[in-house]
């Protein structure tokens, strides 16, 4: 509230001109912080997905993996089915004019196809170099190529990409780590060293953690001193940020405490109060891949999750969880369409849900990442998305909510995965290697 504040003020109160200067030097000690978060978000995943996994029996591990899959992909859905409805009953984009503001501050690749997608979605989940996946990733790019005879066609070539393959990590670490499972005695020595790693990783995420208040609170200051107009944007697209604010709130509020507590019998507003600080990283962050470090710290200490669930269902939950995304896509889609007077019949609104749901899943945990995607969606129905720079305009400002409700989403999820695994999780903990046997009987003697 305090960074609200200061950047509304300072938005008000200096000169155009000097803008610029101002909102850097506001953002700095933030963007800090975002690249301090982003550092440990590599050897956390994997050292944290790989104790995880290999703690427990891998049978044990397959069918947490299978519960945490079917929450995220359920609860992704429900969000996008949410957004379907509010927009269809509020129809923010009825009487509204074609002449927004910022009509050229964004450049899409328009040519973005849904099985393209979907391919490199499933092709990132198998690097063809580890090393490499930890920087880059591969993505298709399509180029229009005109023939002799004027006719044109779609030419497709893989690209190498900048920014972690999130994917490709995570399925890589989940292999190793079952494979440690399967055999605990020979991977005992190398489980030392990752667990190491992990505790390290973790004493590295607490002293950034005394520093996140003053970066979040100058993240926030930034951001809101950089708006150009707001009576211009509220105007716009008012109607736009409250159909896409109810639907998270409704989300958020109603629809993951009812599930939490119908699992787990427990108290949400206890189990929310724990998660505060999580929830304000993320909203400063606006990423659920840079608030994964303070989510680790806060369910497991606070909310009492089990480490072996935790470190296997949050990076996970990280990188498929979307709720808010898919929400926000299926009533960006639909408010296109009335604001352009395009009618979408039942089949449209149908490949808009589902497309929503496959383009949250394929988003990356970053700032904005949304907004990529959304080029994959508004071609699923044939919507023009050179009104995608209609949207920018205020997705700084809703990306923030999203990312919180991802976030809660993936610590509900670990309860949610914890009850309903509790019996399994208690019958197949992993057998003591011989070493650790012969130094328990030494600590006994």
């Amino acid at each position: 509230i305090g960074g609200l504040i200061l950047g509304v003020i300072i938005q008000q109160t200096v000169t155009p001109f000097s803008t610029d200067l101002v909102v850097v030097l506001l953002k700095f000690p933030g963007e800090i912080l975002i690249r301090m978060l982003k550092c440990v978000i590599l050897p956390l995943v994997v050292a944290s997905v790989i104790t995880g996994l290999g703690n427990i029996n891998a049978r044990s591990s397959g069918k947490i993996g299978g519960v945490a899959v079917t929450y995220y992909v359920t609860t992704t859905v429900t969000a996008a089915i949410l957004g379907l409805c509010l927009v269809s009953i509020i129809k923010p984009g009825s009487g509204s004019q074609d002449n927004y503001i910022g009509k050229d501050g964004v450049n899409v690749n328009k040519n973005t196809n849904t099985l393209d997608t979907i391919m490199d979605l499933l092709r990132g989940a198998f690097p063809d170099n580890i090393v490499e996946a930890t920087f880059g990733k591969d993505a298709t790019d399509l180029t229009n190529i005109t023939r002799d005879d004027g006719s044109t066609y779609l030419m497709r070539k893989l690209q190498f990409k900048s920014g972690m393959n999130m994917i490709g990590v995570i399925v890589v670490s989940i292999v190793i780590g079952v494979i440690m499972s399967l055999h605990p005695e020979e991977t005992a020595p190398l489980m030392k060293v990752v667990q190491a790693i992990n505790d390290l990783t973790m004493r590295l995420v607490t002293l950034i953690l005394w520093y996140s208040p003053i970066g979040i609170f100058f993240l926030i200051a930034g951001q809101f001193a950089g708006v150009e107009n707001f009576g211009e944007m509220v105007a716009q697209l008012g109607m736009y940020v409250v159909t896409v604010l109810v639907g998270i709130a409704i989300h958020f509020f109603i629809i993951l405490p009812a599930l939490f507590f119908a699992f787990t019998r427990r108290n949400p507003l206890k189990y929310y109060y724990n998660m505060l600080p999580a929830m304000a990283t993320a909203f400063g962050t606006a990423s659920s891949s840079a608030t994964m470090p303070v989510t680790f710290k806060c369910v497991e200490e606070s909310n009492n999750i089990d480490r072996r669930i935790s470190r296997f269902v949050i990076p996970v939950g990280a990188t498929i969880n979307m709720d808010g995304t898919a929400l926000y896509e299926a009533v960006a889609c639909l408010f296109i369409a009335q604001v352009k007077g395009i009618p979408l019949n039942f089949g449209q609104v149908v490949v808009t849900g589902l497309t929503a749901t496959l383009a949250a899943i394929g988003a990356a945990g970053i700032p904005s990442a949304g907004l990529v995607t959304m080029v994959m969606v508004l071609n699923a129905v044939n919507l023009p998305v050179d009104m995608l720079s209609v949207l920018l305009t205020v997705d700084w400002f809703l990306d923030r909510f999203r990312t919180m409700t991802n976030v809660m989403g993936d610590a509900l999820g670990c309860a949610i995965v914890q009850q309903l695994c509790a019996e399994e999780l208690a019958r197949w903990i992993r057998a003591p290697t011989q070493r650790e046997r012969e130094t328990s009987s030494l600590r006994r003697w």
